[in-house]
């Protein structure tokens, strides 16, 4: 047990959510510390590609999350800070030992991080377990001892959470309802006008009887046969135009694999490339176990097995209907 010690448990907070509550209450609890600092990130320069939201927003939510638990405590040391924010800076800078808390898919990152191989001369590092994840990779990513922490896996992510807030599906029992309610009253994680400059807020879902535009059908019908091409599996096109106002379609298809699905995911945008068509928001291509590609009128979900099953979208959208595509000639072929 380790007493006297702070623990800190960083990131983006994009949104924060249960899964972090559990994480630092099992930390404080089974090492004895004396609270655990939230500390959100200024500016993740691992994540410029896809953006944050503003640091403000992440940072009101943090609060929200720590409110009514004495043991969590917020620092705003990194938001604070100018310049990209590096995990190495902030902990260099404290003056007494701390324990670093991590996701085990975080901590498998640890090699990608800014003079990685000194953050254990200043930390502890505690990590959850996550699905999937095996305990020797993360060990031997972190480069020293690891405090693995007694808990459930956890398959939670605020990756996740966003997907579902830009797929109008329900997220709340992921998030604390403080938090959720600061989502909707913010209208965080999806656009501010629909793909046809409608405010999202005059215009009920269900009173929307727009089809997909062609465009939009012939962008979905080139993607859909591009990742077939490439070994994609059970692609679903699927017609959203009257049941949601920030797309028209959705594209979902599996991967055999995660590196599967970033290469599918880097052949989708070479082939909308060709349309001319460039993606105005990526997620999820730092860990492959599902990528979005949104491109306004599409968005394209690409998943390994386990997620989409998770995910069940399909479910989700079950009155949806499906707009067919020709395979291409050589996946005919084969």
């Amino acid at each position: 047990m380790l007493v006297d010690v702070q623990g800190i448990l960083g990131g983006t907070f994009d949104p924060p959510h249960n899964a972090h509550v559990e994480m630092a209450r099992a930390a404080y609890t089974q090492l004895g510390l004396d609270a655990v600092r939230l500390m959100p990130a200024g500016d993740p320069w691992q994540k410029h590609e896809i953006g944050v939201s503003d640091a403000e927003h992440r940072l009101a939510m943090v609060k929200l999350l720590a409110a009514g638990d004495p043991h969590l405590v917020v620092d705003d040391a990194e938001i604070l800070r100018e310049g990209p924010t590096y995990t190495i800076d902030t902990i260099e800078r404290l003056d007494e030992r701390r324990v670093l808390i991590l996701g085990s898919d975080a901590a498998l990152g640890m090699p990608t991080w800014h003079r990685a191989d000194e953050i254990a001369v200043y930390v502890d590092v505690a990590v959850a377990p996550r699905p999937g994840v095996v305990r020797a990779d993360v060990e031997a990513a972190v480069g020293g001892d690891v405090i693995w922490l007694d808990m459930e896996p956890v398959d939670l992510s605020s990756t996740m959470i966003r997907l579902l807030a830009r797929s109008g599906a329900d997220y709340s029992k992921y998030v604390p309802g403080s938090i959720a309610r600061y989502i909707t009253a913010e209208r965080l994680y999806q656009p501010r006008e629909n793909r046809h400059g409608v405010p999202l807020s005059s215009t009920g879902m269900s009173n929307r009887t727009n089809t997909a535009s062609p465009d939009a059908i012939e962008a979905a019908r080139t993607a859909a046969a591009a990742l077939q091409d490439k070994s994609g599996e059970d692609i679903a096109i699927l017609d959203l135009s009257d049941l949601l106002v920030v797309t028209d379609i959705f594209v979902l298809v599996t991967g055999t694999s995660r590196r599967n699905v970033l290469t599918l995911a880097d052949e989708a945008v070479a082939a909308l490339r060709e349309l001319d068509r460039r993606p105005i928001r990526k997620e999820g291509t730092d860990h492959g176990k599902w990528v979005l590609l949104d491109y306004g009128d599409v968005v394209i979900h690409l998943f390994d097995r386990e997620t989409r099953q998770y995910y069940d979208l399909e479910r989700l959208w079950a009155g949806a209907p499906r707009i067919e595509f020709e395979p291409t000639r050589s996946t005919t072929e084969a």
